[in-house]
């Protein structure tokens, strides 16, 4: 088998150059690309020092490949660097290997297609159209969307949290491998509500099979506002026509749509219910203040959550070992068995007491029960 393709992954992945490898396992530069053109084998303990030195099991070089490449959707991301991304690109690629792994233990329940359309876009604008087309096949009316990772993860994008640097906001992809699995990878070191926006914008990336005179960047904002607040849903808070937006109100909304006090100012403008003149002290009045790097009112950070929720099915089913579940999380055994081991703690004597002597929590009777089933059927 050759591995040499694996070594390079990790060693992208780890942010290494060959040099720097080479130096932490004690070889030449020139032994490190030959393992990695296939030129070379590494002998055992070779292996195992390059294993210590990119953070990996010795399994991982011998892991089965079940993603090829990864072609981005689009983004640019001159802020951080080609090694960087390159480096993101390493990680999201491996995740999405350790996915594939775990839903193939669920065949039939568990393993999700892509279910996104692709979606013209002629011109910005375009993309508000496509974030309502977006939202109508996957019923979502116009409401908020709470759970914006959970919304993605159940419509088959395989949603990654990166610990990533300043400057970098998002990234999406399309991982090959029998098929063409989306995937978004998103900065966790943002606030919850600009990790939203990212999610959306992403998304956006994917759906949009855009036109070469098109900006591509504006378009996916525009989808990525329309997507998280549609017209309706801003026309019903804001109303068609304003003269000024009051910045309580903002956060008000920022709270309810978790999204930023900045993007309700941008859809105002977007649909004209505010003018040019408006939109423009609005966001003087945000510099003032301070709020346009950091904004009041907190919203609750995206979480992914799938991966570890099939990879702990799978452990409780005796599908896969501890050590193996570990290994599919990227975490240690250790951690994985203090997850395991927590348990719900006990109702306090107190409350037990209060049960026991008050006649109105205790007063069902047999009837009343039988009632309530016969109700429920």
């Amino acid at each position: 088998m050759n591995i040499g393709s694996r070594i390079r992954l990790a060693r992208v992945r780890a942010e290494l150059t060959m040099q720097e490898l080479a130096n932490q396992v004690g070889v030449s530069k020139t032994a490190i690309s030959k393992f990695e053109k296939g030129k070379a084998t590494p002998r055992q303990s070779t292996l195992l020092r390059l294993a210590k030195a990119l953070s990996v099991g010795v399994e991982f070089f011998f892991r089965e490949v079940k993603v090829n490449t990864i072609a981005p959707a689009y983004r640019k991301h001159s802020k951080i660097g080609k090694r960087l991304q390159e480096s993101i690109e390493a990680k999201m690629l491996e995740t999405v290997e350790r996915y594939l792994m775990v839903e193939d233990l669920f065949p039939d329940n568990y393993s999700q297609k892509g279910s996104l359309p692709q979606i013209p876009i002629n011109s910005i604008e375009d993309g508000e159209q496509a974030a309502n087309e977006l939202r109508k096949k996957w019923k979502l009316g116009i409401d908020p969307i709470d759970d914006l990772c959970g919304r993605l993860e159940k419509s088959g994008v395989k949603v990654i949290a990166i610990e990533g640097p300043k400057g970098f906001d998002g990234l999406s992809c399309w991982a090959k491998n029998d098929a063409q699995v989306p995937v978004i990878a998103f900065n966790v070191n943002v606030p919850g509500d600009r990790q939203r926006f990212n999610l959306a914008h992403e998304l956006g990336h994917l759906v949009h099979v855009e036109a070469p005179d098109v900006d591509i960047e504006k378009a996916a904002h525009r989808f990525a506002g329309s997507f998280l607040v549609p017209a309706e849903a801003v026309y019903a808070e804001l109303g068609k026509k304003r003269s000024n937006l009051s910045f309580n109100e903002l956060r008000l909304l920022k709270r309810e749509y978790g999204v930023s006090i900045q993007l309700w100012i941008r859809r105002a403008f977007d649909l004209k219910i505010i003018d040019k003149s408006t939109y423009t002290s609005l966001f003087r009045h945000l510099s003032a203040r301070g709020w346009r790097s950091e904004e009041p009112e907190h919203v609750a950070p995206e979480r992914p959550y799938r991966l570890h929720q099939l990879v702990h099915r799978a452990l409780a089913e005796d599908l896969v070992t501890p050590s193996f579940a570990a290994t599919l999380l990227n975490e240690t055994p250790r951690s994985l068995f203090d997850a395991e081991s927590t348990e719900l703690s006990e109702p306090s004597t107190d409350l037990v007491k209060q049960y026991a002597e008050n006649k109105e929590l205790t007063a069902f009777e047999g009837a009343d029960l039988e009632d309530l089933y016969e109700y429920n059927e």
